[in-house]
């Protein structure tokens, strides 16, 4: 199996995850106050009534079900999930958080579900005695299912990148130009997608190639430093370098602009570099040295430390390379296109 098929999981069910209801809003149902006809074709009284009740204690418990089973089932388990989406999840909630969630929100859905079972089985009481019981539970596990729903809306509301369809992404150290390089070679408007855990989004725009739409992004700047070292908005870069099938445009700036000298740009280049052939060892790569425009004491030593590997020196200011640069990036994103099947 190629390391491309292994990682056809399927995505986009973060924004597809169900909702959860609060307590009051499970308290406030009108199922609580649906009443059940007397089946008049039981004659004794005592059994007549017996029927009745239990057949109240299944409705309600049916209705309980039907909101609480399905959600509980309609949560993916996170190994399930696209690796990259997983990743998203974890640096969002924290690690471990949405599985202990998920398992609070089952064990009350049980509770639940036993409990008006109990009833059911045993007739016991009136509707008003075991309705109270449901409703203690609900009411003791407000805060859970308070907190499960607003963790479901918060991952129901992360941005959605479409890992169907071929990406190129800019990765490089903050401040190289990545960014600026999106806009100058997107034909539309680029998108900020804004994660909850950063205050600095993925710049999203798009390349036309024939009428398809491909992706073009750029990431959260990195700094090479060990991974345990890394906040959160490095480790979604490093997300989408290693889980993803994004092919990447290491970007340099040989300017002292960006504030990262030539010499750890290289590091984390070959770091990087280092870390994609080992999670999915197809991937295409081009080095990119941005700025030229601007004068640099390191631009040499970038070329020559470059050496004959394919590299393109452009300037998002005065166009320069730019629309060769832009060739080769449709290039290679027709080409992934083709090698899944989109094309077909």
């Amino acid at each position: 199996m190629t390391q491309r098929a292994s990682m056809a999981v399927a995505h986009g069910v973060l924004q597809r995850l169900p909702y959860v209801r609060t307590a009051s809003e499970i308290q406030e149902m009108k199922f609580w106050r649906a009443p059940v006809r007397e089946s008049h074709r039981i004659v004794d009284p005592v059994k007549r009534a017996k029927n009745h009740t239990s057949r109240l204690i299944n409705m309600q418990l049916s209705k309980l079900s039907s909101i609480t089973r399905q959600v509980s089932v309609d949560f993916p388990a996170l190994k399930r999930m696209h690796p990259f989406e997983r990743e998203v999840v974890v640096l969002t909630l924290g690690k471990g958080t949405y599985e202990k969630y998920l398992q609070m929100l089952r064990r009350v859905y049980a509770m639940l579900h036993n409990t008006g079972k109990l009833y059911e089985r045993e007739c016991q009481g009136l509707r008003t005695k075991q309705e109270a019981e449901l409703k203690k539970i609900v009411d003791g596990n407000a805060k859970t299912l308070r907190e499960a729903a607003n963790m479901a809306k918060i991952l129901r509301g992360l941005p959605h990148v479409d890992l169907d369809k071929p990406i190129f992404s800019f990765v490089g150290a903050p401040n190289v130009g990545k960014s600026s390089l999106v806009r100058a070679l997107s034909t539309a408007s680029p998108e900020v997608a804004n994660y909850p855990f950063t205050t600095r989004g993925i710049t999203m725009g798009h390349i036309f190639v024939d009428g398809i739409s491909y992706q073009i992004a750029d990431t959260p700047g990195l700094i090479f430093r060990p991974d345990q070292r890394r906040n959160a908005i490095e480790k979604l870069a490093i997300a989408i370098v290693e889980k993803t099938q994004a092919s990447i445009g290491f970007v340099f700036d040989p300017s002292s602009s960006s504030g990262t000298s030539a010499a750890e740009q290289i590091l984390l280049r070959d770091e990087l570099r280092h870390r994609v052939l080992a999670a999915r060892p197809e991937h295409k790569w081009i080095d990119i040295i941005s700025k030229i425009d601007q004068p640099s004491s390191d631009l040499l030593l970038l070329k020559k430390r470059l050496g004959s590997s394919p590299h393109f020196s452009v300037s998002a200011q005065t166009n320069e390379c730019l629309a060769e640069l832009g060739d080769w990036i449709r290039r290679v994103l027709t080409q992934s296109a083709s090698e899944d099947g989109l094309l077909e």
